[in-house]
């Protein structure tokens, strides 16, 4: 297995994510007073995780979906990369903050936004 390199620096994650949270805001802006605490630390977190995601997806792209490893002398073998695992555990938790962030929107805002799913695809897509 070989030595993990990342894929930002400290510097240019921190503004990816700041990038991603002045985005989120900007979308979810009309969110009531009352709500507004909860749904900063939700934005936070959906900012922070979209833009890890969107690194570990690169990661997965430049190292393989696969890695080997080595238990002791005699266990070896392929298993599903660390990348993977965090990015399959990290996108479903991503999809449900999105879905909570849209549930917190005034009803009228919610009719006229796209449901988390699309959100989520909309996403994924542009990462490409």
């Amino acid at each position: 297995m070989s030595d993990f390199e990342s894929i930002y620096t400290d510097k240019q994650r921190s503004s990816k994510i700041k990038k991603e949270k002045k985005r989120l805001a900007k979308i979810f802006e009309n969110i009531d007073a009352r709500k507004r605490e909860t749904s900063e630390k939700l934005i936070d977190e959906a900012a922070f995780m979209a833009v890890t995601l969107d690194e570990t997806r690169q990661i997965i792209t430049r190292d393989g979906i696969v890695e080997t490893y080595q238990n002791g002398a005699n266990q070896s073998g392929i298993k599903k990369s660390s990348a993977v695992e965090v990015y399959d555990k990290m996108i479903n938790t991503y999809s449900k903050v999105i879905k909570q962030l849209c549930e917190l929107l005034p009803e009228e805002q919610k009719n006229a936004q796209s449901d988390p799913a699309e959100e989520l695809l909309r996403f994924t897509s542009q990462r490409r």
